[in-house]
């Protein structure tokens, strides 16, 4: 009988198996995770500004969230992939499902707690991976799903106990990440505006700045880009391109105005592009694989960053640009596969990106001014009344959400007081829980040294710097007068119309509230309320008012204040009770008239 010998084809094997480069990543997230324990936990705990447990919280937090969407997969495995025996704690370790837990742990704020965490983790998990059907299916990076899943539903909430800021941070710094400060400063800004406030670029590019977990340091990036190309299990095109992009695009908008090479600088060590570009742009799942795909993912990845950085509210970039190209990624790996024997078939989409590149770089540069030195064109003064020694102004200043509007009275060059009269921050309510407005009037001799306000950091640097705007306009232009329109001022409560039928008195009022005016219905019968209707309410948060039967407990409240604030709607609910009050107030000064 004829021998069959069987042997090995002459097809070229790789070792780079998936487990291996699996491995590969997390020894060079080890030093991130390092720094990042010692930069939020250890040096505070060394500092006097943690305990134990605060020193060991990063740990618990990247811990808590590997474990989670560790615990997810493994319930995935049995329920719907009916795993069993030893196969149950093989599966999630076959699906990598501890990366995206891993990933989510150190691209959050220090300052969200455990529940928060544990919910993005699963979201991550669940929406980002399994409802595309596992390891390897999705589209979309799973640990910036659920970074965007937290952000947008408990920004707020994280943002009022620190947000980014560690222990120490909040004690000593009490500063908005570099990019939130960035999106402050007077026009496109300067060195002195931008990195002086965290010392110089060394702090920048070690990582010993405000932000995420382990998004800070660009050296450790740097070296675990190196380690991750050298191993041959992240595509090196992509970081390489993405931050060239974005380097020089923002040195043209820089050179515009004549900043050096430390403005690109300053974009690229912030904000965790450098851990973005090198560990979730690169992901294998949810990145091209064609070369020229590579290529233009990386441009296209920098294009939109600066877009977002300088064109929306959103200061950072890095997670909406990848999110966003992830939807793209079989368009470009078409265009790669259809280049790889005819490179015109990429020229156009390569054509495109550079008239952006360029186009935009000029454009942004040539729109964002560079103010000259003592002006904020964030600041509007809209009238200024002089009577006497007492000067009035009615000024704005650039807020988070939008504009705060302000009267700030002085008398002989000193401010007396101080009124919001419009303002839509989310973070308000930390500003009146502080009393910041009366210790910016105790402190206005020295505000430039002055704390701002945790957890409404950037709130409270605007109404510093309209504060400081203002009194630089006293000292500059003294009793110089500014026209503007007449009412300048609404007062906060108004009686619209009012009429009576027998024992019975209708009220039409209204009063400010937390997005602009309430308008309402109050009805007297026999000299005792006996029903409030809200016909106009835009606050954001008049339905919690209103299912927390709010209204019905200021008509039976025997004394006002005794009913407590909605919790969190405590701006809106004050509101409601001070109309009802005021409303009171004129129908028993009527009744005495009377």
């Amino acid at each position: 009988m004829k021998e069959f010998h069987v042997s090995k084809g002459t097809h070229i094997r790789s070792n780079n198996k998936t487990s291996r480069m699996m491995f590969h990543l997390l020894i060079a997230l080890i030093p991130i995770i390092i720094f990042a324990w010692y930069k939020n936990g250890l040096q505070p705990f060394l500092n006097g500004d943690a305990t134990f447990y605060g020193m060991i919280f990063p740990l618990l937090f990247v811990g808590v969230a590997t474990l989670t969407t560790f615990i997810v997969e493994l319930l995935y495995g049995i329920l719907f992939k009916k795993k069993r025996g030893i196969d149950i704690l093989k599966y999630p370790i076959e699906t990598y499902s501890f990366f995206p837990g891993l990933f989510l742990g150190l691209i959050l704020p220090i300052n969200t707690s455990f529940p928060i965490l544990i919910l993005g983790a699963m979201f991550a998990t669940i929406v980002g991976k399994l409802v595309f059907g596992g390891f390897g299916h999705n589209i979309f990076n799973p640990a910036l799903l659920g970074r965007l899943f937290v952000i947008a539903t408990y920004g707020i909430v994280i943002g009022e106990v620190g947000g980014y800021l560690n222990p120490s941070e909040l004690d000593a710094v009490t500063t908005a990440t570099p990019l939130t400060n960035a999106s402050l400063v007077n026009g496109i800004g300067t060195y002195q505006t931008l990195v002086e406030p965290y010392g110089s670029l060394w702090n920048f590019f070690f990582g010993t700045i405000p932000g995420a977990v382990g998004e800070t340091s660009a050296f450790l990036c740097i070296l675990a880009f190196l380690y991750l190309t050298f191993q041959k299990v992240i595509k090196w095109k992509i970081p390489v391109v993405y931050i060239l992009t974005v380097f020089f695009m923002t040195f043209l908008i820089g050179n515009y105005h004549d900043l050096g090479i430390w403005y690109p600088l300053f974009e690229i060590l912030s904000g965790g592009l450098m851990f973005g570009a090198v560990f979730m742009a690169t992901d294998p799942v949810t990145s091209p694989t064609t070369p020229v795909g590579q290529i233009l993912y990386g441009l296209f990845l920098g294009i939109l960053t600066v877009v977002f950085r300088y064109l929306t509210p959103l200061p950072e970039g890095v997670l909406t640009s990848i999110l966003t190209m992830n939807l793209f990624v079989f368009i470009l790996d078409r265009i790669g596969s259809k280049a790889r024997f005819n490179f015109v078939k990429s020229v156009i989409p390569f054509l495109i990106a550079w008239v952006l590149i360029l186009g935009l770089g000029v454009w942004i540069g040539s729109s964002h001014s560079l103010p000259e030195e003592g002006t904020d064109p964030n600041y509007t003064i809209e009238s200024k009344q002089v009577d006497g020694d007492t000067v009035t102004y009615i000024v704005t200043e650039k807020g988070y959400v939008g504009p705060i509007r302000a009267q700030i009275i002085l008398e002989h060059g000193t401010i007396r007081s101080i009124e919001v009269l419009s303002q839509s921050e989310s973070f308000y309510s930390r500003i009146e829980s502080a009393d910041y407005i009366d210790r910016l009037i105790e402190n206005q001799n020295n505000l430039e040294e002055y704390d701002t306000v945790s957890g409404a950091t950037v709130t409270s640097t605007a109404l510093k710097k309209m504060v400081i705007n203002t009194l630089n306009d006293y000292q500059v232009n003294g009793k110089e007068e500014v026209e503007g329109e007449e009412e300048t001022v609404e007062p906060d409560f108004e009686v619209l119309e009012k009429t009576s039928s027998g024992t019975t008195t209708t009220y039409i009022v209204t009063q400010k509230s937390f997005g602009g005016k309430t308008k309402a219905e109050i009805v007297f019968e026999e000299g005792q309320v006996s029903s409030i209707e809200i016909l106009e309410a835009p606050d954001t948060y008049q339905n919690t008012v209103i299912d927390a039967g709010y209204l019905e407990e200021l008509i039976n409240a025997s004394d006002l204040d005794d009913v407590d604030a909605v919790s969190g709607a405590t701006i809106t609910s004050g509101a409601w009770k001070e109309m009802l009050a005021s409303t009171i107030e004129d129908y028993e000064g009527g009744a005495d008239e009377e």
